[in-house]
Formats: C-alpha cells, sequence, structure tokens
C-alpha cells in the first residue's frame, strides 16, 4: 500500500468489505464515518463472530483512496484485535511482528 493519508469525512462514500477465506462475511455501503475505526467497528458488527484471519477492504469512493489490512479475531472473543491491527496511521497490518 502506498502511504496515503486515510482521511474521512462524515459525509464520504465507504465501501467496506470483510471476508475470511475468500468468504464475504460482510459487505457495506455506507456514510456517516468519523474514523476508521468506526468502519472496523461496524463491519465486525456486522459479520458477526468469526476465527481467524481476515481481509478488510475500505474504499473512500469521495476521495478516491482504497486501504487493505489483515485482521485476526479469536473464536471466544467478539473484540477484534484492532491493537494488531491498526498500527501507525492505518498502513498495511503485519500480524507477525
Amino acid at each position: 500500500m502506498n502511504n496515503i493519508s486515510a482521511s474521512l469525512s462524515t459525509s464520504d462514500q465507504v465501501f467496506a468489505t470483510l471476508e475470511v477465506g475468500g468468504r464475504i462475511l460482510a459487505s457495506v455501503c455506507k456514510s456517516n464515518f468519523a474514523s476508521i475505526d468506526d468502519i472496523v467497528r461496524f463491519i465486525y458488527s456486522v459479520a458477526g463472530r468469526f476465527m481467524g484471519l481476515a481481509r478488510l477492504s475500505i474504499r473512500n469512493k469521495t476521495q478516491g483512496w482504497t486501504m487493505n489490512m489483515a485482521l485476526a479475531s479469536r473464536q471466544n472473543s467478539f473484540k477484534p484485535a484492532l491493537t494488531a491491527a491498526l498500527p501507525n496511521q492505518y498502513r498495511q497490518a503485519s500480524l507477525f511482528n
């Protein structure tokens, strides 16, 4: 991913898709997100519980940027591993640091 500024306005049209093993768990097209964290929380609430590594794709149609990141979730926990998945201003995440 290029080092882009992932700025976001509540009026921006955002597409987000969460997939695990090639299977789409959730896909949304919505505005009113104030931050990337808001998008991640929302897509997790739509997807429900899952276990393993997931790929989250976020596209800001209004500003023209796209972001992909890896996320991890445990079966016993609904809360995603956001700390590991969203380091350093939303650069490409590495779960093996």
